[in-house]
């Protein structure tokens, strides 16, 4: 009869690790968007679809990866495959979103090492930024509904944090500002918990070991990266230009702008940039040792954040200061998809595309991301032809 169990479990246990290959290996291929179009796709493959986390728990995670290094969507999928496969799932979680764009850099770095150019995609990607900016507009009014319902403080702090972002305020002390600000207001008179942050070693960040070239530099300094970098895909340049073009001179200013193109046209997070630059360094085994390291922090940053997030939601105190973080959560987003809006509507082919999928993620909610992404693609084809 233990046996029996025993099989059982096994089975089941492999069955949700297969489901969150599957579920993770699909939103790696669609992430467009930036973060905001990654977690859009997300939301709606892990709450609304799979229902393995609920839409609260969605948003502590989500908040709580905006003020933590790292890319974020890749911390929230990792979050999901722990909910929903334990540690095993985590990982297979996180390999399986980053592995698509893995592939596709490896590809374009194979083609531009060959004919010193990129391969000519736009004619298929026209049509995703304005569907992935109709997934973020939609996604966006669904999380107001859902996290900030009638709370006037979580209103204002939206409207604050709303304010400062498209001013261009530092999102993580926006965000932790909110959280701090409605713990207070509801707690005034007991003291703030405080909130564990990472402290990095001095060492990591002054690696330097003296050498022209070696695989295990490579490696290391995609590590430091991956484990301080906070921000947007500028902050990303600034750090792979000080240590790849400044410092060691393995890339030129050029290869190192195309290898941040790369990273925003291909699916997946913009640390993908690292996998096109690592090849142009030394080929596929620079590919892989600059994604492994540029990632790898990520894990275990995953591992402290689902502890961390576990023991705060049976917090009553600190259930108010994820409240917080939240609700400033759905204005960044909001914020990003202003920008996108404004970026991907330059003429009345983008403006069609965008009005199409915005109504399909409005009024047909049972219609998958995958769908909606490849009606942009396909339309944007279209129309382009036309």
């Amino acid at each position: 009869m233990k046996t029996i169990n025993s099989e059982q479990a096994i089975e089941s246990a492999n069955k949700k690790l297969w489901q969150i290959a599957v579920s993770c290996l699909k939103l790696g291929i669609i992430g467009f968007g930036g973060i905001a179009g990654m977690v859009a796709t997300i939301e709606n493959e892990m709450v609304i679809k799979r229902k393995w986390i609920d839409h609260q728990h969605f948003m502590d995670v989500l908040s709580t990866s905006y003020i933590i290094p790292g890319p974020n969507a890749v911390e929230v999928v990792m979050h999901c495959g722990k909910e929903r496969g334990g540690r095993l799932g985590l990982v297979v979680a996180g390999i399986c979103y980053i592995f698509p764009a893995m592939l596709i850099c490896l590809a374009f770095g194979y083609f531009y090492k060959r004919y010193s150019s990129l391969p000519d995609v736009q004619h298929f990607i026209y049509g995703i930024r304005p569907a992935t900016t109709a997934l973020v507009v939609g996604t966006v009014f669904r999380l107001w509904n859902k996290t900030i319902k009638n709370n006037i403080i979580l209103i204002i702090l939206c409207i604050g944090v709303f304010a400062g972002s498209l001013y261009g305020m530092n999102e993580v002390l926006l965000i932790l500002g909110a959280g701090i600000i409605n713990y207070f207001i509801y707690t005034s008179k007991n003291k703030m918990h405080l909130f564990a942050g990472f402290l990095y070693s001095p060492i990591l960040l002054q690696i330097n070991m003296g050498l022209r070239f070696s695989q295990i530099k490579l490696f290391f300094i995609f590590l430091k990266i991956g484990a301080i970098l906070y921000g947007s895909g500028y902050v990303l340049f600034a750090y792979m230009d000080e240590a790849l073009v400044r410092h060691n001179h393995w890339l030129s200013h050029q290869q190192l702008t195309d290898a941040i193109a790369v990273g925003q046209i291909t699916p997946g997070p913009i640390f993908s940039s690292a996998t096109f630059a690592g090849y142009l360094i030394n080929g596929i085994n620079g590919g892989v040792l600059a994604t492994a390291g540029i990632f790898l922090p990520s894990f275990f940053i995953s591992f402290f954040l689902h502890r961390v997030i576990s023991s705060a939601r049976k917090s009553q105190k600190l259930r108010l200061f994820l409240n917080g973080l939240s609700a400033a959560s759905v204005s960044v987003i909001a914020v990003v998809g202003i920008h996108l809006f404004t970026s991907s509507i330059q003429d009345w082919h983008e403006a069609a595309i965008l009005t199409i999928c915005l109504a399909l993620m409005l009024f047909q909610k049972k219609l998958g991301t995958v769908l909606i992404i490849l009606t942009g693609s396909i339309g944007g084809f279209l129309l382009l032809k036309l």
